[in-house]
C-alpha cells in the first residue's frame, strides 16, 4: 500500500508539473494576459467547502508553468470556488483542487483526498468547471499540441471528443469546462455517468490510479485499449440496472439538494451495452433478444432484451431457466458476480471462484490450514467438504449436475489438456497413503461424478465455493 501510495504521488506530480518533455507548441494568442476574477465548479462529486483551488500560470509557448499561482477556496459544499486577483502574462492557466468530495454512489462524503485539474484559455472565459472530463484530457491536448501542433482549441476539443466517443460513440459540442453534473445538456449526462462508471466501488487511492492509468491509455492516440478495464466496468454498470441499484444512485445524488439530476441513466447502459456488442435499442428492433457476446464479462452469454423505454434489459427469467433456485452474488473484494443455485438445501457457486487465481493447486494448502491462509472464498461462504461432496452425489439430478458444471467451463479446461476436473475439498485424507492430501471432487466429460484425493500431480484444481449457513438454518 506504501509504495501504491508513493506510485500515485509521484504520477500524479507529473502531471501537475509536466514531466514530459519542454517543447515549444507555438500557440496562437500566448502573448495576450488576463487580468481579474476566476470562479467555476469543481466537481467529482462536487468538492467540500474549503477545500483549496490553485490557479497555476502557464508559459503560452509550451504550457510549463511560470511559478506565478493564484489560490482560492471552494466556498460552499456544491463545489463553487473564486479565486480573485488573478494577474496573468499568458492566457493559459492550469487550475488544482485537492480535497475530500461528495460521492456519487454513496451519496456520502468520501473518506480520502483526491486530486482533480484542468488546463485552460481564460482570454474567452473567466468561469470555468474542473471536472472528470477537464482532468483526462489534459495528458491527451499535451500531445496533440506537441506532435499533431494543433491550436490549443482544437486540441481540447478532439481531445473532448475522443473522450465521449470511446464511452459513448457520441458527439458533444459543449467545452470541457461548461460542462456540469448538474446541467442540461447530454454533455452534462454523459459527464455525470462517466462519473458514476468510473468511481464504482473503488477507495479514492484506487480511483486516482484508475484515473492516472486511462489518461495514459488515452494520451497516446486517443483511444481507450483496455478493453479488461472497459468489461469490469460494464459490469459494474449492468449489476447496477439489473440488481435495481441505479435509481439509489440517483436518491443519493438528489439528497444533496444542489440542483436537478440531469438524466444519466441512458448512457451508464449505453456503455454496457455498447461492451457487450448489444447494439441499438430503440422502434426498430423493440423486443429483439440478443446475447452478451463480450467472452471477459461475468455475464458472458447472458440474454437481453430491447425494451424502447428502458433500452436493453437484462432478460433474468432466460439467465435462470431450468433454474428455480438460482440467484446471483458479488463478491465484494475484487467485483467478481457469480451466478448460483440450491440442490437440496446447499447452495452452490455454479462456476470457479476467480478470486486471486482461476487455480487453486492441492498441494498449496497441504502445510497450510485453510482459515490460517487468505480465504479463497467470499465472506458468507466457503469451500466445500468432503460431506458437502458426498450429498452432492446423492441429491444432484442428471440436469442439475450440467447447470452447476458448466459445458462451457469444461471446454476451457478440455482445450488445456485436461481429461477430467477436480474440485478442491476443505476435509483432509486421514488414513492410508493418502493421508495429509485433501478430497476433491472429480467431474468427467460425460457429468459422472466420484470423490478422489488432492496429489501433487494434479495440475488443475478447481474451487467452487458452498454458502456458509448460520446455525439454526
Amino acid at each position: 500500500m506504501k509504495k501504491m501510495t508513493l506510485f500515485l504521488s509521484f504520477a500524479v506530480s507529473c502531471l501537475i508539473c509536466g514531466c514530459s518533455s519542454e517543447k515549444s507548441f507555438e500557440i496562437s494568442g500566448a502573448d495576450s494576459c488576463f487580468n481579474g476574477t476566476v470562479d467555476g465548479v469543481s466537481q467529482k462529486g462536487p468538492f467540500l467547502m474549503g477545500t483549496t483551488v490553485t490557479l497555476q500560470e502557464l508559459e503560452g509557448n509550451s504550457l510549463v508553468q511560470t511559478g506565478k499561482s493564484f489560490k482560492g477556496k471552494i466556498v460552499n459544499d456544491n463545489g463553487e470556488f473564486v479565486i480573485d486577483n488573478v494577474d496573468l502574462s499568458s492566457p493559459y492557466a492550469l487550475l488544482v483542487t485537492n480535497g475530500y468530495f461528495r460521492n456519487e454512489v454513496t451519496g456520502k462524503n468520501s473518506n480520502g483526498t483526491i486530486i482533480m485539474i484542468a488546463v485552460v484559455d481564460v482570454s474567452n472565459r473567466s468561469h470555468v468547471n474542473i471536472n472528470l472530463l477537464t482532468h483526462l484530457d489534459y495528458e491527451r491536448v499535451r500531445v496533440l499540441l506537441e506532435r499533431e501542433k494543433m491550436s490549443f482549441v482544437d486540441a481540447k476539443n478532439k481531445a473532448k471528443q475522443e473522450i465521449f466517443s470511446n464511452f459513448f460513440d457520441m458527439s458533444a459540442s459543449e467545452n470541457a469546462e461548461s460542462l456540469d453534473i448538474f446541467g442540461k445538456s447530454e454533455g452534462d449526462k454523459a459527464l455525470l455517468a462517466i462519473n458514476v462508471l468510473l468511481l464504482g466501488g473503488l477507495s479514492e487511492s484506487e480511483f486516482m490510479e484508475r484515473l492516472i492509468l486511462l489518461s495514459e491509455d488515452l494520451s497516446r492516440d486517443g483511444v481507450w485499449d483496455d478493453s479488461l478495464l472497459k468489461t469490469k466496468i460494464a459490469d459494474y454498470a449492468c449489476e447496477l440496472e439489473f440488481m435495481g441499484r441505479l435509481p439509489k444512485v440517483r436518491e443519493n445524488i438528489e439528497s444533496w439538494e444542489i440542483g436537478d439530476v440531469p438524466a444519466f441513466e441512458p448512457y451508464i447502459n449505453r456503455f454496457w451495452a455498447n461492451q457487450y456488442g448489444l447494439g441499438k435499442c430503440d422502434a426498430t428492433n423493440a423486443g429483439e433478444r440478443k446475447k452478451n457476446i463480450n467472452a471477459a464479462s461475468a455475464f458472458y452469454n447472458m440474454n437481453f432484451v430491447c425494451d424502447v423505454d428502458s433500452g436493453w434489459i437484462a432478460a433474468m427469467e432466460e439467465y435462470g431457466a431450468g433454474c428455480e433456485s438460482c440467484a446471483i452474488m458479488k463478491d465484494s473484494r475484487d467485483g467478481n458476480v457469480y451466478k448460483y443455485m440450491n440442490i437440496d438445501g446447499t447452495d452452490w457457486m455454479m462456476s470457479n471462484i476467480r478470486f486471486n487465481s482461476s487455480h487453486y493447486r492441492c498441494e498449496i494448502y497441504e502445510d497450510h490450514d485453510i482459515a490460517s491462509v487468505t480465504p479463497i472464498c467470499p465472506s458468507g461462504w466457503r469451500i466445500p467438504t468432503n460431506d458437502d461432496f458426498n450429498h452432492l452425489m446423492k441429491s444432484a439430478s442428471e440436469d442439475e449436475i450440467k447447470l452447476l458444471f458448466s459445458e462451457s467451463e469444461r471446454m476451457a479446461a478440455l482445450a488445456e489438456g485436461d481429461t477430467l476436473m477436480f474440485y478442491l475439498s476443505s476435509s483432509i485424507v486421514e488414513k492410508g497413503i493418502f493421508t495429509g492430501c485433501r478430497y476433491t471432487l472429480s467431474v468427467l466429460a460425460n457429468d459422472s461424478l466420484f470423490l478422489s484425493f488432492g496429489i501433487s500431480w494434479q495440475e488443475n484444481t478447481y474451487v467452487r465455493c458452498v454458502k456458509d449457513l448460520k446455525k439454526g438454518e
